[in-house]
């Protein structure tokens, strides 16, 4: 089915601006992405409810509502410097509770790119489960979703607490915190447990001074010349090295 939408003031267009803003999002329960690869792998996943492109596009099941914009509108819509020019509206990804022996929890991370690339490399290495403190950037944000090149629609990702920690501590779970600390241990010394929570810190601060006296274990890896990695690269080093060594 398609719809044409050719002015601005149209309430449905309205709408789908609305979903450019946190507020909008978590009002309405949807998110926008863009991109034919992003689009394909929503469809996948079974949760793309509208596309929006600048043509009907072929081979698009009939429950999924075509809008049809015009170059103008397009560019009002995306995000991306140089827009594809298609986009789709899909409903926020089922929530699964259901955890792994590794999981990576992120503490106040707030770069929306670092989220994305974090959440990509999980993907790449293996890791099913990552964890969000309630400060962090949104998983819906749209460089988050751009950096993170379709993983979230293959690890599970989702909002989760301090007091989860705890639980997890409780049915043990190892929390191992990466930080510059004179105790913690060089990652190529370190035995990983069988289960067990990694956290990272967020870039301005680092693990937040709650969270510090839950951590059994601190890990750093070792470098020369420089101090400190950003924390999506940090992480993807880290996670490698679960992977493979």
């Amino acid at each position: 089915m398609n719809k044409t939408i050719t002015s601005a003031a149209n309430p449905l267009f309205k709408s789908l601006l609305e979903l450019k803003t946190t507020s909008g999002r978590k009002a309405q329960g949807r998110f926008l992405i863009e991109g034919v690869h992003m689009v394909k792998m929503a469809i996948n996943v079974h949760i793309v409810e509208q596309i929006i492109a600048l043509s009907p596009c072929e081979n698009i099941e009939e429950a999924i509502l075509q809008i049809i914009v015009p170059a103008s509108l397009m560019k009002r819509l995306a995000t991306q410097v140089t827009p594809q020019g298609v986009l789709a509206v899909c409903r926020e990804l089922p929530i699964d509770f259901m955890l792994g022996p590794q999981i990576i929890y992120l503490d106040g991370v707030n770069d929306p790119g670092n989220l994305g690339t974090i959440i990509r490399s999980a993907a790449a290495f293996g890791i099913e489960t990552i964890l969000l403190s309630p400060d962090c950037v949104s998983l819906y944000n749209p460089k988050a979703l751009a950096a993170s090149q379709g993983a979230i629609f293959t690890v599970n990702v989702r909002e989760s607490s301090i007091d989860e920690l705890k639980r997890l501590k409780e049915q043990g779970y190892r929390l191992i915190g990466t930080r510059l600390h004179e105790e913690a241990i060089p990652l190529n010394r370190f035995a990983y447990p069988k289960k067990f929570v990694l956290v990272f810190g967020s870039e301005a601060h680092g693990i937040g001074q709650v969270l510090l006296p839950l951590l059994d274990e601190s890990i750093v890896i070792p470098m020369e010349h420089i101090e400190s990695l950003n924390v999506a690269m940090a992480a993807t080093i880290i996670m490698y090295d679960m992977k493979y060594r």
